[in-house]
């Protein structure tokens, strides 16, 4: 039963895109790039409900974009990661 109720947290929770508005304070282009680096990172971790989202010319040459990208990306898949570990 308890593998179940966790893989039904995990859809529930995984089961929704960050977009720009949920991502933590800070100048447009950061809160733009953290959601895409965090719904890239869900997918990095294997969680299939995700989308890889980059804007690599973007991430070239904005280096707030980049910064939240990066940050989005490290800290939802070390979180998505954690639940897996979790769940074994």
């Amino acid at each position: 039963m308890k593998p179940f109720v966790l893989m039904l947290f995990l859809a529930i929770l995984g089961g929704c895109a960050i977009n720009a508005n949920q991502a933590p304070a800070g100048p447009p282009a950061y809160r733009e790039g953290y959601a895409g680096g965090c719904n890239s990172g869900k997918v990095a971790a294997g969680n299939p409900y995700y989308k890889f989202t980059k804007d690599v010319l973007r991430y070239g040459k904005d280096e707030i974009y980049k910064q939240g990208w990066d940050d989005g990306f490290a800290t939802c898949k070390g979180s998505y990661e954690a639940i897996g570990r979790a769940m074994r």
